[in-house]
């Protein structure tokens, strides 16, 4: 009876081991496949799925090698957009000014929707970052850019969620039964969460910004007017605590604290004498209360936030036409001389009231 008992225990912990391996080798087939490079004759959006799925995996694995001490969480305002002057990064002069090495997070429409679990990733490392610089684009708020499913980066969101939950033996059980006839959909279920729900929100919140699309623009040039367009589109939506970007990036400072990572979060600037000028001094008040709470809300978190929506001049904005946040090489220096003034000599955050009141750097 009781060599039965040990023969059956000993069949059960083979299958176990085998099945565990196969849940192991198909965790990894997963990973290697989503940041693979499709075919010449796959869609752009697979290109560049894989291209950013292969950006978060370096990162992981910078992680697991103790490779990152401080890390730069940007979206395309990150680096030059010209070739008439270098196009050295926020980053890397930041890193000059401070002595610090910082590891790049940053691709065009970057925004806490990544940034969030990137944070995820590091809270299970077992050598963490020290320190986090995290951007905040006022321009990330709006539907019309980033809340679309080009711009969400669904598909990353889901890989970087893989990568963070690695298989354990107390898997087993579900990727004996759910698993393995369809392991793509195994992994796809592992990733998903509650959709969030906004609609209504987003009806609210443009209800101004809608109303100034509508009213004519005497007297401006055809390219003025369309600079116009895109002052209201991007910077004349009316924030509320509940939008969802706002938690995306409460988690990320939450996420952050937890692990024992210093973040410093800040607004990055605006042509707001360039909207001023085209839309009035309505842009300038309604830039200044959706930065006044987004910098509230993080610090409420705990986190430090620096406003810099107003601290450069229109002159230090580049591609004019799409009214965006690009700069020129002074304009990003003058960011991260700002940003070196709100750390210590060892990368720590100023004070709650110098970070309040948006004066570092200037």
């Amino acid at each position: 009876m009781v060599a039965a008992v040990v023969m059956i225990a000993a069949i059960g912990a083979v299958v176990f081991a085998r099945e565990y391996k196969s849940l192991v080798v198909e965790y990894k087939r997963a990973v290697n496949e989503a940041t693979t490079t499709p075919d010449a004759g796959a869609v752009q959006g697979k290109f560049l799925d894989a291209f950013h799925n292969a950006v978060a995996r370096r990162f992981r694995d910078a992680l697991q090698d103790g490779a990152i001490t401080a890390f730069f969480c940007n979206d395309s305002v990150m680096g030059g957009h010209t070739d008439d002057e270098p196009r050295t990064t926020i980053a890397e002069m930041l890193g000059q000014a401070t002595g610090l090495d910082f590891y790049p997070v940053s691709g065009a429409g970057y925004t806490a929707v990544l940034f969030r679990e990137y944070a995820g990733l590091v809270a299970q490392a077992r050598q963490r970052p020290r320190l986090a610089v995290v951007s905040v684009n006022l321009r990330a708020f709006s539907d019309d850019w980033l809340f679309t499913p080009r711009w969400e980066y669904a598909a990353t969101v889901a890989y970087l969620r893989l990568l963070a939950d690695a298989p354990s033996p107390a898997d087993v059980p579900s990727w004996a039964w759910s698993g393995k006839g369809d392991p793509a959909g195994y992994w796809a279920r592992r990733a998903q969460r509650p959709a969030d729900a906004y609609g209504d929100l987003f009806v609210t919140m443009h209800a101004r910004r809608d109303e100034l699309l509508r009213e004519p623009a005497p007297g401006l040039s055809p390219e003025d007017a369309s600079r116009r367009e895109h002052f209201i589109n991007n910077y004349m939506s009316r924030l509320s605590p509940d939008h969802p970007m706002l938690r995306a990036l409460t988690d990320t400072a939450l996420r952050l604290e937890r692990a024992g990572v210093t973040v410093v979060f800040y607004l990055t600037p605006i042509d707001v004498q360039g909207g001023t000028r085209l839309v009035g001094r309505e842009l300038a008040a309604n830039v200044a209360a959706s930065a006044d709470l987004v910098a509230r809300t993080l610090r409420d978190a705990g986190a430090t936030c620096l406003d810099l929506t107003a601290l450069l001049p229109e002159e230090r904005f580049v591609d004019r036409e799409y009214a965006c946040e690009h700069l020129d090489l002074a304009g990003r220096r003058r960011v991260a001389a700002a940003l070196a003034a709100a750390m210590g000599p060892r990368g720590e955050a100023v004070s709650p009231k110098a970070a309040a009141t948006g004066t570092a750097g200037r």
